[in-house]
């Protein structure tokens, strides 16, 4: 308890100008303060902090408590503390009698006019040391004015005079409060979402940060969602209480907005301004309480937790009309605009009250179709299947549109394909295509044009369709082909467009094409990064991409910190524009960013999390993939019953890739517990499957596995050398140069050897994107220790520097061509060296080094240079390794 309550403590020392033992020691110096902050700033915790400060520094801290029912009583705060100290500001003398101790008083704006006047005058005549604070207004903030406001001027302006230093104290910034919520004791417990969501419903105050962290995890020690569990806050509870005094300044018109549009979420913004005040909506918005995401709409979302009070303190039958009159006004002016969002509240409330009391026969049948259309979209985007056949089948009572019945139909599929095989991605995609192919009926029938767009939109989710299946199949070079295909269809819309790149990019990473991959996903970071793109990009399309882009990175051994970054930024904005589908898809980007990074617990809090959203907005397949990356992990971690039970529950449903995946980890569990014979069975059943499959990043690690396990043949072992030299994945040399560095004596392998890949690094990457293509780092020419390379590797590759081709130097030493190749393979990754040649001219350099120490030392000449020094660029070439480039491999004792 003590400790939990020492971390809380440091909540005050997090951002700037809150070292409280620095501004103690100034005021023991005799320096008053005047610390001023907004309402949530810390200001309170600020002073708590110097007034201990002052007390373990040997000084004497007299705190005045401030009350709004002593305000109207002259000196009614300075009675209510009795302390004689105090006396002398009610009889002030004139001999100037310097207060013992220093005055903390806290929200002087709750003084009476009397105490104010007299603790001015008496720091004034510099016979009283002050700490005063007082809460500044933020813009648009109501401020009640009375009658001791000229007095209380005077104790805020004392640092305008000279007469104090005033510290002020900034709103939160999203990182400081990140910072402030790992503080807290059981903060593990909420995961990255949930974090990023907790951020911005603060508004930026550390008091109601405070208490959404500790409800966030009392309901996530209960089970339940905490994200859910603040749509209903206890009245009076002291979250309520908070969240109350943090809006009690805030205008009527802000309330209005935001209450609102709370109620009509996505409405556009230039809907919003035909109902809502344009000052109120800038303000908001510039604010963070309103979020306008990067569409040509700029379709608003409102802090549901501020939004819900602002409709508590202004009355739900008050919102409700607002809404109401919104509907109306966009019925009866349906031919000049409309705003699907509006439409959405229009059929929930014809849902709601039925066909009679709703009203809704007295308008158009096109129009109740185009209401029911809009709703039913929104609800199957939403994977509420229930509501989105409802909405759909009231619509078909009208009309029978094309539209409608295909989203009737989609509805009825809920996760499952019209076959009864497909997953929620299949799903996802056919729903797109048929989408694009109703739309494109309809301009047919009305004699228009056929879009460009809806085709190339169809024929990019038919070429990722194929894509996918080749992928479970283990043909990754097919799976490539498919989607580079999609990427060629550049009319596509820009969604689509950025589904096929990181599609593309993570199938030519499995391919063992890693740099092919890297073009396709510069790409698409951007399309992620363009601040404005026709059409928009979705929080769900962009988090679609990152999870894809993280297990390219992952599946190819290569560091995906960087993409990592991009998530952390991603997820502020998922909280402002996601509702539960955006929310679980960000927890299963977070799932594998984790797991890529080591950290198996993360891992699976974010997937376990995520899960208990919207499971359905996560592919099974990728479901399936992500769960066994994490059990594989846990393994590592040596939590082999959580790993075994995530195993257990999965079914591969005979898809080769799952079927490869699962026995993989299967390898894994039963290394880390000791059973290698077992081990050796499942990863021989994991390369069974990919033997003579395009999946170059698969076949490596399965091969790998079989060498580290001493499985493997002496053709496997040969495979494993030719695929390294055939494709550019990072992880390829590792394999090389770990399964080579070891004794073929060494037996039992500790499981850490397993990992293939190599850890993410946790550096700050935020600031290391480039927009241009980044070459692989060459390793600097580094010079070579004889002792790390066998004999026979020494010899081959003096041999490659006489300029010697492999079939050369094979039949003079009677051996095979592949032998030789494996030979210099291996040398190459031990010594770092990028090419066959520069192996060779490493080799002999260090052979003639060694020469020329074993010669006596030569005398320097006047200029200054030793003959028997080598040359310039060998000097170079002994350089040891530089920051940032690429290490070298040794091989380990």
């Amino acid at each position: 308890m003590h400790s939990d309550r020492r971390k809380l403590r440091s909540v005050e020392a997090i951002g700037a100008d809150r070292d409280a033992g620095a501004w103690a020691a100034r005021v023991l110096d005799g320096a008053s303060l005047v610390v001023a902050g907004p309402r949530g700033s810390g200001r309170s915790h600020l002073l708590r902090g110097i007034t201990a400060e002052i007390e373990r520094l040997g000084g004497h801290a007299v705190v005045l408590h401030t009350a709004s029912a002593l305000s109207r009583e002259p000196f009614g705060a300075v009675d209510a503390a009795a302390d004689p100290a105090l006396a002398m500001l009610r009889t002030p003398s004139d001999d100037h009698t310097v207060m013992d101790g220093v005055l903390v008083v806290d929200d002087i704006e709750l003084l009476d006019a009397a105490s104010a006047q007299a603790i001015a005058r008496a720091v004034a005549s510099r016979s009283l040391v002050a700490v005063l604070a007082h809460r500044t207004a933020r813009p648009r903030d109501i401020e009640p004015h009375d009658d001791a406001d000229g007095a209380r001027r005077g104790l805020r302006d004392l640092w305008v005079e000279g007469l104090a230093r005033r510290v002020d104290l900034t709103e939160l910034s999203d990182e400081d409060a990140f910072r402030l919520i790992d503080v807290f004791p059981d903060a593990g417990l909420l995961d990255s979402p949930t974090r990023a969501a907790l951020v911005w419903r603060a508004d930026r105050s550390r008091a109601l940060l405070r208490r959404l962290v500790l409800h966030a995890i009392a309901d996530a020690r209960a089970g339940r969602d905490p994200l859910e569990a603040f749509r209903s806050i206890a009245p009076h509870s002291r979250l309520a209480v908070a969240l109350e005094r943090h809006m009690s300044d805030m205008p009527t018109d802000d309330l209005e907005s935001l209450a609102g549009i709370r109620r009509l979420a996505h409405l556009e913004m230039a809907v919003a301004t035909r109902f809502f005040e344009v000052d109120s909506l800038q303000a908001l918005t510039a604010r963070g309480l309103l979020h306008a995401d990067p569409s040509p709409e700029r379709r608003l979302t409102a802090n549901d937790l501020i939004a819900q009070e602002a409709q508590r303190r202004l009355g739900v039958a008050r919102i409700d009309a607002l809404v109401d009159a919104v509907g109306r006004r966009m019925l009866a002016e349906s031919d000049e605009w409309w705003s699907p969002a509006v439409a959405v509240t229009i059929a929930q409330r014809w849902h709601r009250l039925g066909p009679q009391l709703s009203g809704e026969a007295a308008h158009a049948p096109a129009v109740r179709a185009r209401i029911a259309l809009d709703a039913a979209r929104e609800a199957n985007d939403r994977g509420d299947a229930s509501h989105a056949a409802a909405y759909a089948a009231r619509g078909l009572k009208s009309a029978d549109v094309p539209a409608l019945r295909l989203e009737a139909e989609l509805a009825a599929r809920v996760a499952v394909g019209a076959d009864g095989t497909d997953d929620g991605g299949d799903v996802e995609m056919r729903r797109r295509l048929a989408r694009g192919v109703v739309e494109d009926q309809g301009h047919e029938r009305r004699g228009e044009t056929s879009p460009d767009r809806a085709l190339a939109d169809a024929r990019v989710d038919e070429l990722l369709a194929q894509a996918a299946h080749a992928g479970a199949r283990l043909e990754w070079t097919a799976a490539a082909e498919f989607a580079g295909r999609a990427t060629a269809e550049v009319s596509a819309a820009p969604a689509a467009r950025l589904r096929a790149l990181v599609a593309a990019g993570t199938a030519e990473a499995i391919a063992g094409g890693w740099r092919r991959a890297r073009v396709c996903y510069r790409a698409a970071e951007r399309m992620l990064d363009a601040r404005y793109v026709s059409d928009g990009l979705l929080a769900r399309d962009r988090l679609t991409a990152l999870i894809s882009m993280l297990a390219g990175h992952q599946i190819a051994g290569a560091d995906g910190a960087a993409v990592h970054a991009r998530l952390e930024r991603e997820l502020a904005r998922t909280a402002r524009e996601g509702d539960g589908a955006e929310l679980t898809l960000a927890g299963a980007a977070a799932a594998i960013a984790f797991a890529g990074a080591g950290r198996a617990l993360e891992s699976r809090r974010e997937l376990a999390s995520a899960m208990s959203r919207t499971p359905s907005a996560v592919a099974d397949l990728d479901t399936t993939m992500i769960e066994l990356s994490v059990a594989e992990e846990l393994a590592l971690a040596g939590r082999f019953d959580d790993a075994r039970a995530i195993l257990v529950r999965l079914d591969d449903r005979g898809i080769p890739l799952l079927r490869r995946s699962s026995l993989y980890v299967q390898t894994t569990i039963l290394a880390a517990e000791g059973r290698h014979d077992a081990a050796r069975v499942a990863a021989r059943g994991a390369a069974d499957l990919t033997r003579g499959r395009s999946a170059a990043a698969l076949r490596i690690r399965d091969l790998f596995r079989l060498t580290a396990l001493g499985a493997a043949s002496e053709d496997e072992v040969d495979e494993l050398v030719q695929l390294a030299a055939t494709t550019d994945l990072p992880l390829a040399a590792e394999a090389v140069r770990r399964a080579s560095a070891r004794s073929s004596a060494e037996e039992d392998l500790p499981v850490d050897e397993l990992r293939l890949h190599a850890l993410w690094s946790t550096r700050d990457v935020s600031r290391e994107h480039s927009d241009a293509m980044v070459d692989f780092p060459r390793p600097p020419e580094l010079s070579v220790a004889t002792g790390e390379l066998t004999a026979r590797e020494h010899e081959i590759a003096l041999m490659a520097d006489e300029g010697l081709t492999n079939r050369e130097i094979a039949t003079r030493l009677f051996l095979s061509v592949r032998t030789v190749e494996s030979h210099i393979y291996q040398a190459r990754a031990k010594v770092g060296a990028a090419s066959r040649k520069e192996l060779g001219r490493m080799v002999a350099a260090e052979v003639e080094r060694e020469r020329a120490a074993a010669r006596p030392s030569a005398p320097v000449e006047d200029n200054g240079v030793n003959p028997a020094a080598p040359p310039a660029d060998e000097q170079t070439a002994a350089l040891p390794d530089l920051p940032g480039t690429a290490p070298r491999f040794t091989r380990r004792e």
